[in-house]
């Protein structure tokens, strides 16, 4: 399974260690607005023991086998998140999520990120569909499985609370069938 892939030499994935905690919530806290704009958990994220207590969560996760986060690494620091949320083994299905600083944005590393663990859900898992789901206002996120080559199979509205208001979700798939070989 998934521990650590280097993508250059200066980009890798990884999963989390209880000692990345200081650095993630260093990330988040920097990005706190830019995130919160997305993301809904953001405002729970509110000590370097929350991030502790999420890196033990996905740890756990990892542990069960039922998904993976991990650290978006850049010039050996933390940028960002990628892995799967959730993956339902018995369909072979699995739902990516991903966020990444400000800072590091359009250089080409989110979406990178992606298509390795893309890569993975398709060659290590085993998976036969994965699925991205944006808010249909989030058009630089939306660009990634667009690059990606998913299809876009429609909108799952109000799909996510997000602070005090609904958000609607365009929902990206990729079939293992529809997968270019690497």
């Amino acid at each position: 399974m998934f521990h650590q892939y280097r993508i250059t030499d200066r980009h890798e994935l990884r999963l989390f260690q209880i000692t990345d905690a200081e650095e993630l919530f260093a990330v988040t806290d920097a990005n706190r607005a830019y995130l919160r704009r997305w993301l809904p958990w953001v405002d729970g994220a509110r000590s370097v023991a929350d991030s502790r207590s999420y890196i033990d969560s996905t740890l756990q996760q990892f542990t069960e086998n039922s998904g993976f986060v991990a650290a978006i690494c850049y010039d050996e620091q933390i940028v960002g998140t990628i892995g799967f949320n959730e993956i339902n083994w018995h369909s072979r299905i699995g739902y990516i999520g991903y966020w990444l600083a400000e800072s590091h944005r359009g250089q080409g590393i989110a979406t990178t990120s992606c298509r390795s663990i893309v890569e993975c859900g398709f060659q290590i898992l085993d998976l036969n569909r994965q699925v991205i789901a944006c808010a249909v206002e989030n058009q630089r996120s939306q660009a990634i499985p667009q690059r990606l080559g998913f299809s876009c199979e429609g909108v799952a509205r109000q799909a996510e609370w997000l602070y005090d208001h609904f958000v609607d979700h365009q929902i990206y798939a990729l079939l293992r069938s529809a997968a270019t070989p690497p």
